[in-house]
């Protein structure tokens, strides 16, 4: 029972990283959805009006990165000595990959609707 105790505490604590990573993506999705959909959908638009869509879409990328930087931190502090460093690469690369899948996502079905 320890066990499982230790193990739900030391989740809890990464919890707030994995919610970043979420929000991030959240935000890149969207914001790139939106400067896609302004670019492709609104005659006559400006630099103005695509500006702050694709900035939320880049901070999104930025606070997904951190918080995944900050994760892997915490887990090497906390878990030095039950996480070895292909563990750590498997998540780095499994975040990378739901990341790049929502994007490809993203695009193909932006492209499926504005065609």
């Amino acid at each position: 029972m320890g066990n499982i105790s230790r193990q739900f505490r030391s989740e809890m604590k990464l919890l707030p990283f994995m919610l970043g990573k979420l929000l991030g993506g959240i935000m890149a999705v969207i914001g790139f959805t939106a400067a896609i959909l302004i670019v492709n959908w609104k005659v006559g638009h400006s630099l103005g009006d695509v500006l702050p869509s694709a900035l939320s879409g880049v901070l999104g990328i930025i606070i997904f990165v951190l918080s995944s930087r900050l994760m892997t931190r915490r887990l090497s502090e906390r878990q030095a000595d039950t996480v070895n460093s292909d563990d750590r690469k498997r998540m780095s690369m499994l975040s990378w990959a739901i990341l790049l899948l929502l994007g490809v996502l993203l695009l193909l079905f932006t492209y499926l609707i504005t065609r």
